[in-house]
């Protein structure tokens, strides 16, 4: 993976390369922000001009053995950790070993994925994956073996906000002691919730989301989407490349969250609790991933119609049209008094839904809660 096949983020790709040349390079770097935003990619180039013979000032030169070696993941010393869960063909203790072909097949085919894409495609959207004390334990025993290529021993963590808390205290321990020529770099996209004893031992860098402009781009040039798809999908992705991709590749998806959503919301402005507590019975079956996901479209959502209220659109928005809900329309529901409040709203129902939380409660809550702020005039 070289620099050049990373879209966008061209003066944070500067600032590393520069970091490089100088020769300050941290043993343990966290690179976050939102999701989708390119960090996993930019960690894994970062570590291939590292470790390349040749790299210029600007790039690994991409045709070197190391290199070749990281083009097809089969470099020695490039080590992922990634969130996990038993299945039939794991491990009684799962670990990322147990699914690395998986993993280096999605990372290549398609780049840019969330979370809940890597758990659909390895066939456990359905349960807690996290990363486990096993896991700790396989990345010391790997970090203590000799580096076959004589420089650094990379070790990228995907998700570090996965780790159960004793994995968390044992990686603490060896970043407080690693071995010698040895590189974490964890990308994350909620450093919030790794333990600051972590996060106060790495040189933090921001991974800003993508502009809009760029995630319209990519999709008509890499993934063939028509430009006015294109346009739509960016827009309501809001600089999350993965989500962009998967918004234009899973129309039919998206569609089904627009019917639940557009039912929701009438029937929150209704106060209609019969009607809600029949939505939330439907809702709620949904996969506990599906579920945060279709919340993260929901909040994606309100923000678009917030937006209406001060800039019109260039034109309907696909998703809602198809289905005969106009945003515009809804767009006034979503004002200055109950704006921050509805967004807020729908970030504690995810994270509520990922902490194990029970479906049918929370949504209820969530809904009486909407029906209030959505009868609060500007």
């Amino acid at each position: 993976m070289q620099f050049r096949n990373i879209d966008g983020h061209e003066d944070l790709k500067s600032t590393l390369l520069q970091s490089v040349q100088r020769g300050r390079v941290s043993h343990a770097q966290l690179f976050h922000g939102p999701e989708g935003n390119g960090a996993l990619l930019l960690a894994i180039a970062y570590a291939q001009y590292l470790a390349c013979s040749n790299p210029s000032e600007i790039d690994s030169c991409g045709i070197c053995p190391s290199c070749k070696q990281f083009n097809s993941f089969n470099y020695p010393d490039l080590h992922f950790v990634y969130p996990v869960a038993k299945t039939s063909k794991s491990s009684d203790k799962p670990r990322s070993l147990d699914f690395i072909q998986e993993w280096t097949q999605l990372v290549k085919e398609e780049r840019y994925f969330s979370l809940f894409r890597w758990l659909e495609f390895v066939g456990i959207e359905n349960k807690q994956a996290q990363i486990s004390v096993y896991e700790s334990t396989e990345v010391l025993n790997q970090l203590n073996l000799k580096s076959y290529s004589g420089g650094y021993k990379f070790m990228i963590i995907w998700m570090p906000e996965r780790m159960n808390n004793s994995a968390a205290n044992k990686l603490l321990k060896i970043i407080e002691e690693p071995p010698a020529k040895t590189l974490f770099l964890l990308v994350s996209e909620n450093p919030d919730s790794l333990l600051q004893t972590i996060t106060s031992r790495c040189q933090k860098t921001l991974i800003p989301k993508f502009r809009n402009a760029s995630v319209e781009n990519y999709l008509i040039e890499n993934e063939g989407v028509k430009p006015q798809n294109a346009h739509v999908a960016a827009k309501l992705a809001d600089g999350n490349m993965a989500r962009a991709i998967d918004l234009a590749k899973r129309a039919e998806a998206y569609k089904g969250y627009a019917v639940h959503f557009s039912t929701w919301v009438r029937s929150c402005f209704k106060a209609d609790t019969h009607q809600i507590y029949s939505w939330v019975e439907d809702v709620s079956r949904l996969e506990r991933e599906k579920l945060k996901d279709f919340l993260h479209f929901c909040s994606s959502t309100l923000r678009e119609s917030f937006d209406l209220n001060f800039i019109p659109a260039e034109q309907p928005n696909r998703v809602f049209h198809e289905i005969k809900f106009e945003l515009e329309k809804f767009a006034p529901f979503v004002n200055l008094k109950n704006g921050r409040q509805l967004l807020e709203l729908m970030d504690q129902a995810s994270y509520d839904i990922g902490r194990n939380g029970n479906p049918k409660i929370i949504l209820t809550d969530t809904s009486l809660k909407m029906a209030r702020y959505l009868r609060l005039k500007n």
